[in-house]
């Protein structure tokens, strides 16, 4: 495998931090040494920061009422089940 292959395959895993360190090192060391990678990881790491951004939005106040008709509906399926 090579070190560009290397680095996709665990990019998300480096953003995530998830990987291990020794992962995460050989990762960074590639970066710094391959600038089209380290293109390419910078879109994916300013791409994630923008939807952690913009996911913040709270959900539509009907969903909840659509939850609850349907917990209620379980409930009462499970009860006359019994």
């Amino acid at each position: 495998m090579s070190g560009c292959d290397h680095a996709i395959e665990y990019v998300y895993q480096y953003l995530d931090e998830e990987a291990s360190f020794f992962t995460k090192s050989r990762v960074r060391i590639h970066l710094r040494r391959c600038p089209p990678c380290m293109s390419a990881f910078e879109f994916e790491r300013q791409l994630k920061s923008v939807i952690r951004e913009r996911g913040k939005s709270d959900p539509p106040p009907e969903l909840f009422a659509t939850l609850r008709a349907l917990i209620q509906q379980e409930r009462e399926s499970n009860e006359s089940g019994m």
